[in-house]
């Protein structure tokens, strides 16, 4: 089965604000922790990982251990600030399966502010339309895969049922 997992829509945050990307495992009984790592990363930095214990690597960003054993793996960001704008992913592994899911976090400072950010931003977003297509076509490729194992699952009973 392909792991379930869902993110809140896209979040516009005011400076100051306390901040949830939520990211959640669905419809999973008895959760092994043991059995599962989640990823945060923005901007190309990893910025909180759970991995048998919880690794943050950015002050003002907290999840939480009694959360990650219903599945909620959300990433709190306390006292939200311009710089901290940008998509967020979520990347999960349990058992043998993983994915990806994505968050995208804006200010509600204006947009002329934004602009005059320097030329690395431009970088990121083509880096980040980049990665989108390759999440895209990682989620298009684990379809096809499950699809492909559901065929050769059915081929391989009729080839041993005779």
């Amino acid at each position: 089965a392909v792991l379930d997992v869902s993110v809140e829509p896209d979040i516009v945050a005011k400076p100051g604000d306390t901040v949830k990307l939520k990211c959640a495992l669905q419809g999973i009984k008895d959760l092994d922790l043991k059995k599962l790592m989640i990823q945060w990363y923005t901007k190309g930095k990893l910025v909180a990982e759970y991995d048998n214990k919880i690794n943050i690597e950015k002050t003002g960003l907290s999840m939480s251990l009694d959360a990650l054993k219903t599945g909620d793996a959300t990433l709190t960001i306390q006292s939200f600030t311009t710089d901290q704008a940008g998509k967020y992913r979520c990347y999960v592994t349990y058992k043998a399966e993983d994915t990806v899911k994505q968050i995208s976090l804006s200010s509600t400072e204006s947009v002329a502010q934004v602009e005059k950010e320097v030329d690395l931003t431009t970088c990121e977003t083509i880096l980040d339309k980049k990665l989108d297509k390759v999440i895209d076509l990682i989620s298009k490729v684990e379809g096809k895969l499950v699809e492909v194992t559901k065929s050769c699952s059915t081929q391989q009973v009729k080839t041993h049922g005779k």
